[in-house]
Order: structure tokens, then sequence, then C-alpha cells
């Protein structure tokens, strides 16, 4: 099962900067009694977060390269080229879809006829919508909801996306298999750009000893803390206890998610992103990063390299890229 850390110094950080940026308020209303209530709003607290080492310009080329080979060309586009150039009347569905727009880069093509996106956070939904209009795709629309409970028809879709959303759901395999599946034709198309890392981030010692290297080496500029003069001084594995209390949807069976992936459907093809390292190492310091300087992309290049080194040493990283076909 691997390391398990109850409560860590880190969460009394975390929880001290949290209040000095969100306020008493917004982290009083992380903590409601019901465990969906909580997943609920965390999701709904939208905007640029400190935390999202993903912000970065150069993360997301480094995944579009790893996931399609060209740094300017992201994944959306990468798969309908491959698989759906060539059909029409497509039926999309995207799960936990956030505001992200995913399904509004995949509604540009007429290929498909509808998409559908799905979340529990109405503040994401509402964005997601607005976005949508302005975009004149009349082809995409979002529901506010509960995947597991709402009403969709068994055989109903070409194709199910999961971007960063499937390791928020709890006993994966039988997720997969019963609710999963049943909507998917029988040709269905699995696509996933996902976490599948250690369950509730309960990183290795492995990898926190290699992330507090790196911190240690990075200039003091690049270690300040969102919103703050202190400076980020260690990489701390979470608490359980405080991702029960925080977001309980977090990471909660990551690990089984490669595993019933390839018990389930057929892999079409499975790319690693090599990020075991970079989303401790860069969380509360993602900003420092944003300004496109020759030392920034020096030091980014530098911890790229690293990155991959490290995990040249394990079988598969932490967030993976996947297409699957269904299998009867």
């Amino acid at each position: 099962m691997g390391p398990k850390t109850l409560i860590s110094t880190g969460d009394f950080i975390d929880l001290y900067y949290k209040f000095r940026q969100k306020g008493l308020l917004v982290l009083l209303n992380s903590l409601r009694i019901s465990s969906k209530s909580r997943v609920t709003s965390k999701w709904n607290q939208t905007g640029f977060s400190g935390s999202d080492f993903w912000v970065i310009p150069q993360v997301r080329a480094r995944w579009n390269e790893k996931c399609t080979g060209d740094p300017t060309v992201p994944y959306e586009d990468y798969v309908f080229q491959k698989y759906f150039k060539h059909c029409d009347g497509l039926r999309m569905l995207s799960v936990g879809c956030g505001a992200a727009g995913h399904e509004r880069r995949f509604g540009k093509y007429p290929s498909f006829s509808l998409i559908e996106g799905i979340d529990l956070a109405a503040k994401q939904i509402a964005e997601a919508r607005e976005e949508a209009a302005k975009s004149n795709l009349a082809n995409v629309k979002y529901h506010i909801g509960d995947f597991k409970t709402f009403g969709f028809q068994d055989g109903d879709y070409d194709v199910i996306l999961f971007n960063e959303s499937l390791h928020h759901f709890n006993n994966i395999d039988q997720f997969l298999n019963q609710r999963v599946k049943p909507f998917l034709k029988p040709t269905g198309i699995l696509i996933t750009f996902e976490f599948a890392g250690p369950n509730r981030l309960q990183w290795t010692k492995s990898q926190l000893d290699f992330s507090n290297q790196l911190l240690k080496w990075l200039p003091v500029k690049y270690k300040y803390r969102y919103n703050s003069l202190a400076i980020k001084k260690k990489v701390y594995r979470p608490g359980w206890l405080r991702m029960l209390l925080v977001d309980p949807s977090e990471s909660v069976d990551s690990q089984a998610i490669l595993p019933c992936l390839h018990k389930y459907f057929e892999i079409l093809e499975e790319k690693q992103m090599d990020s075991d390292i970079l989303h401790l190492l860069l969380k509360d310091i993602a900003h420092n990063f944003l300004d496109n300087s020759e030392e920034t992309n020096h030091i980014l290049h530098y911890l790229f390299d690293q990155e991959d080194q490290f995990i040249s040493q394990k079988d598969c990283s932490d967030i993976f890229f996947g297409v699957y076909k269904k299998v009867p």
C-alpha cells in the first residue's frame, strides 16, 4: 500500500497560507459535514491558483509533445485527427469536466453532433456554458450533477472523456466496469489524461527526497510562495486526515486506475507524461515560472531533465495519457 502519513508539518503550513490567501470563510466552507458538499465546495473555487503547476506554459508544451509529438498541438486535436476525422454524428460524454474547455476543443469539429459535460460544481459549469455560448458551439451541452447517479442512457456514447477527473472516483474497478463501460457503444472509445500516482497523494520517500534536493537547488527568487513573501523550504507528504477534510475525493483509488483500464479496455495507445516530481516541487510556487525569461526557461528545462532521469528508473509515471477501446 506504500507510505501513509496521518498528519504532517506541511498540513499546518498549507492551512496557514490558505487562510492568508482565501480567508476563514472559504476554509470553513471546505469543512462541511457532507463528503459530497466538501468535494463540491473544493471544485466551486474557480480562478488561478499558485498551486497549479500545469498553468506553466512550458509544462503544457511538454505534455503536448509527449502526447502528440508536437509541443504546439494539444491532445484533443491529435485524437480527432487520428481516430475521428472521417466519422460523423459522434456523441461524447466528458465526466468531471469543470470549466477547462476540453469539450469545446472537440466541439469545434463537425464530426461531433453532441458533446455533453457533467460536473458537481455549479460555478464551473456556469463558466463552461458561458464559454461555449461565446464560441457558438450549439453541439456542446453541460449538466450540473453527480455522474454516479445522473440518468445517462446505456450505449449512448461513442466517446467518454476523463481529463484529470477519473482519480476522483472510488472503487475504480467497479466504477469502470459497471458505470462507465455500459454508456459506451460496442465500438466506443475511452480517452484519459489522468493522475494514477499514490492514493491520497502519499508520495514515496524517493519522490520527496528528490523533490527536496531540487528545491534546495532552486534560486531563492523562484521559491516565493504564491501571494506571499515567505519562502518554500520543504516538500512534505500531505496528511491523510487533511486530504479527507479538504477534498475526500482526491486520489481516493488512483493506484487502481491503470490496472483496471487494462482489465476492461483494449489499449490503443498509452503514454507516460513523466510527472512525478514537478507537481510536488512546484506546488505553491508555480507562479514564479510564468515570465518566459531565458533564466526561467533554462531552469525549467533542467527540472524536466531531472524528472525524466528520475522516472527512467521506474515502470511508469504518475500522470498518463491513454486511448482505449471498449472490450465486449
